[in-house]
């Protein structure tokens, strides 16, 4: 554990001084148990207090369950840590969630994915506290996991509290042997500024406050001057006060002149005990810290040149594990050492020159093992070809073995290790290709400006497209790419060759990679003709690397799809779940979505969702859709919240990862269920961030996402003008051949026909069905019906529009589409109501308005409720036409309801026979209704419940 944790325990009650702050976290707390998540930051320096006004207010509220995590330098070169950290205070996750948060995390875990299963398990745990501290030293990859998951919890009892010191509050003189952080994410600011949010922070305390505390610090003496004298020296900062306190007596506080020992960030006594250590105890300690925080003897001893001072060894050993610096891991037979703090090693290490590191390092990897590479990386000063070779080698290794992320951290290195000459362009592209497929475009654009540079080829146009497409020039992209593809088939060689005996050159197989991306771009431009063709070559073309062949199999198979053929897609990806399978964890996502837009949404759910869980743990997925169409399942499922969470994430991964050409499509997802939840705003928000993003990409398919965003937004609004102006777009755009990647259907004619203007949406209509009714979408023919009895509701053909939306209803359970049917429940009520069947119709909103609720479907339930007052129905008590009848009367008719004779109903009542005929009669007259015709009537029995 970092430092962090010796805080925890500075103070035995409520911070002094920290009243305020306290109450503000108490006060969080309090509206977390309100089902209102809460990520509060606690901001400041270094030693501010922020640990012991944590463990304060831990000690206030006592919450039922809290998970930690102290932050510390060394875990920037420890993915995980932080997660690994807080998943083991949480309670076992069920074996169904493959432990995807746990000790099993790898390298390839991607954040966004990681973020759903850690979100899964602290609602499971809730409520509780998380709490992480020293957040800015805590690894990329937990961090963003981490917000990712406080971004999807909606309702859930969980508190994050994240302690952290902000990038301006650290000086150049406060800590001038540690390395600077980069600070938390802006993400996390976001958060912090959210409604959800909260930003408490930390000031250095008041001389008052020191002399209060420094009988708790071990010196009672200290006078009122003297507290005022060490308020001036460390601004109230009470780590530095302490230390300092322990450091130098009252006496020369209150009354000294001239300089006083510098304040440390690290326990005075762990510095002073390193520095009473015999010479060979510190070279030992140094050596250590070095090879990591755990480390084995034999090798440290080498590294500090106690190879054959075996007395000297022992002696530097006990001092080392005597003076508590190190301790023996156990079950080694004190082979392997081990820093029980993390800020020792981390102390030791940075406190060292950099020539003596550096000596270390090259030390270390004189020693062999399979850290050696890392540690002659470290200790190069300038350039080394031979050194970048190796690292160059050691890149393709891990991404042969589908290790994206360290390949991209070694074909960085080689190309920061390389000479200026004929080596530097091929990593420079290498790197870049590599860092692209990792999914870290962010670190590739600071290359962005080399390439120019370089000498033209068909490689550069591959890798400068990659680049430029993720930045959402679709059309410059495209250009590229195919510049690159004509050179590869006519044979004009690249100017770096081709790779070869593990050196890098020009991808053998480039013309996968590219014809890969151009089928892509074929989906992004909605050109059937390239989505196919390119897609069929990226296959047929050799290649093997796994990545490459997964890629080019999910723009093979995404293609053929969208340009009408699901089945022979879907044939494709037959086995794509088994082990081994060519198109891999990709696929699968292939696979999952193009179930969804055939109305397959359990089978959509399981590949989906598998691909998540398996991508948790390790397997390599570039597609970063996958959760945003997951969430999409979700949403059509009728799961509006999860739906929500899985959507943000998606655009949060996206935002991480720079992938500007998924802004459209993952904002216009998250607009579905908002809009539906009537969460205004955010809806608004993401509609404005997919037309804005739009206009950039300027593609069909970012323009038809755009535009699906307003559609949504407006219908959920009942904006029947902004409904049709999204319409026209989107089928200016988007004239699709698979009519089920979304639920509008035919759009135009659905906002024509509630406009009355019925021959424009007729006509519409059947150019739509003309289109896409071979396809035979569930979901597709459901809209129609829907749309259909639209326009005879404007006709005034009540009777007609009853029959389609019995149609509908019947086609909406067979998809699984609950909120579709609700709002067909919506429109069937009114027409009934035409009819004069008032009780059906209340039957009909009631059943939508419960769909709605438990959905959490606002805006949809405010229409139903609208649409009651209108109709003058209730959708609360007593069904309304049950409303004119009298306690007695109503309880009659729902035992005769119930099958019983009016002799035992009277028996039930205690009444006479002929008063239950005079109840009874007394019904039907005022129904209009027989007794078979009110026992026949589909009334739900709860509906009919009596009423004082």
């Amino acid at each position: 554990m970092g430092s962090s944790k010796d805080l925890f325990d500075l103070y035995s009650g409520p911070p002094a001084g920290r009243e305020p702050e306290l109450a503000a976290l108490t006060a969080a707390w309090r509206d977390t148990l309100r089902n209102r998540p809460t990520v509060v930051a606690v901001e400041g320096p270094a030693g501010i207090g922020k640990s012991a006004l944590v463990a304060g207010f831990l000690r206030r509220t006592a919450p039922p369950l809290v998970a930690r995590s102290y932050g510390d330098e060394a875990w920037e070169r420890r993915p995980w840590e932080v997660v690994r950290q807080l998943t083991h205070d949480l309670p076992d996750a069920p074996d169904t969630h493959g432990g995807a948060t746990a000790d099993t995390l790898t390298e390839l875990a991607d954040p966004a994915l990681v973020a759903r299963a850690l979100a899964a398990d602290l609602r499971r745990a809730a409520p509780l506290v998380v709490v992480v501290d020293d957040a800015h030293w805590g690894d990329r990859p937990s961090m963003t996991a981490l917000r990712l998951a406080a971004r999807s919890l909606r309702t859930e009892p969980v508190l994050f509290v994240v302690a952290h010191v902000p990038v301006d509050a650290v000086s150049a003189g406060e800590r001038p042997w540690a390395r600077a952080h980069d600070g938390l994410h802006e993400g996390w600011r976001r958060l912090f500024e959210s409604e959800g949010g909260a930003v408490v922070r930390l000031g250095g305390l008041s001389a008052d406050t020191l002399l209060r505390l420094a009988p708790e610090w071990g010196q009672p003496r200290l006078s009122p001057a003297g507290a005022a004298h060490l308020h001036e020296l460390t601004g109230g900062n009470p780590l530095h006060a302490r230390q300092l306190l322990q450091q130098v007596d009252p006496h020369t506080l209150a009354y000294g002149r001239g300089p006083l020992p510098a304040h440390r960030s690290m326990p005075l006594t762990l510095i002073s005990r390193l520095g009473s250590c015999a010479p060979a105890t510190r070279d030992l300690i140094a050596a250590g810290a070095v090879l990591g925080r755990r480390f084995a003897l034999a090798q440290a001893r080498e590294l500090a040149g106690l190879t054959g001072r075996e007395s000297e060894l022992d002696e530097a050993l006990d001092e080392a594990v005597r003076s508590g610096l190190v301790v023996e891991a156990p079950g080694t037979g004190g082979r392997t050492l081990a820093f029980p703090n993390g800020v020792i090693g981390d102390y030791v290490y940075s406190d060292m020159s950099p020539g003596r590191r550096r000596r270390l390092h090259g030390g270390a990897g004189r020693l062999g093992g399979p850290d050696a590479l890392w540690h002659r990386i470290a200790a190069e000063q300038g350039r080394d070809e031979a050194l970048a070779t190796e690292a160059e080698r050691e890149s393709q290794r891990q991404l042969s073995l589908g290790n994206l992320r360290l390949a991209a951290v070694y074909a960085g290195h080689a190309l920061e290790l390389t000479p200026p000459g004929p080596h530097v362009r091929a990593r420079l592209l290498t790197a870049v290709e590599a860092l692209l497929v990792s999914g870290d475009a962010s670190t590739a654009r600071r290359y962005a400006g080399d390439l120019p540079a370089q000498a033209p080829g068909p490689w550069l146009d591959y890798v400068h497209g990659y680049l430029v497409l993720l930045d959402g020039q679709v059309a410059e992209a495209g250009k590229l790419f195919r510049r690159a593809l004509d050179a590869v088939r006519e044979g004009v060689a690249d100017p770096a060759g081709t790779a070869r005996e593990g050196r890098t050159g020009a991808p053998a197989d480039l013309e996968a990679r590219v014809t890969s991306q151009l089928a892509i771009i074929g989906v992004v431009q909605l050109d059937y003709r390239d989505m196919v063709e390119y897609g069929v070559a990226a296959v047929a073309a050799e290649t093997r690397e796994a990545w490459v062949r997964a890629f080019a199999w999910f723009a093979k198979t995404v293609g053929t799809a969208l340009a009408g053929d699901a089945p022979g897609a879907l044939r494709d990806l037959g086995a794509v779940h088994l082990p081994g399978a060519a198109a891999g964890l990709d696929g699968l996502v292939a696979r999952g979505m193009i179930r969804l837009w055939s109305d397959d949404l359990a089978g959509a759910h399981a590949d989906l969702s598998g691909a998540v869980e398996r991508a948790t743990r390790g397997e390599a997925l570039r597609v970063g859709q996958a959760l945003g169409f997951l969430g999409e399942t979700e949403y059509r499922r009728g799961n509006l919240a999860e739906a929500a969470r899985l959507t943000a994430s998606a655009i949060g991964d996206a935002a991480e990862n720079g992938r500007v050409w998924d802004y459209p499509l993952l904002h216009a997802l998250a607009c579905y269920p908002l809009a539906a939840q009537g969460r205004w705003e955010e809806a608004a928000r993401h509609t404005r961030q997919a037309t804005d993003w739009s206009q950039l990409i300027a593609s069909p398919m970012s323009f038809a996402f755009a535009a699906a965003a307003r559609a949504a937004v407006a219908q959920a609004a009942e904006d029947l003008p902004g409904l049709l102006d999204a319409a026209e777009a989107m089928e200016t755009h988007y004239s699709s051949r698979e009519p089920g990647t979304h639920l509008f259907g035919p759009v135009r004619a659905d906002a024509l026909s509630r406009l009355g203007r019925t021959g424009e949406a007729a006509r519409s209509l059947a150019d739509f069905v003309a289109r896409t009714d071979a396809v035979g979408r569930t979901s597709a023919r459901l809209a129609v019906a829907r749309v259909r009895a639209q326009i005879s509701a404007a006709e005034g053909a009540p009777a007609a529009a009853v029959a389609d939306c019995e149609e509908a209803l019947r086609l909406a359970e067979r998809a699984g589409l609950p909120l579709e049917g609700a709002r067909v429940r919506l429109l069937q009520a009114g027409q009934l109501a035409a009819l004069g069947q008032g009780l059906a119709a209340e039957k009909a909103l009631r059943s939508a308005l419960r769909v709605f609720e438990e959905a959490g479907a606002t805006a949809y339930a405010d229409q139903a409720r609208r649409l009651a007052e209108e109709l003058g129905l209730r959708l609360t008590g007593p069904v309304s036409a049950l409303a004119v009848l009298t306690r007695r009367e109503r309880e009659a008719v729902q035992l005769m309801r119930g099958g019983l004779s009016n002799q035992a109903i009277a028996r039930r009542l205690g009444v006479a026979e002929k008063t239950v005929e005079s109840h009874l009669q007394h019904a039907y007259d005022k129904l209009h209704l027989g007794r078979e015709q009110l026992r026949a009537l589909k009334l739900d029995d709860d509906e009919a419940t009596t009423a004082d």
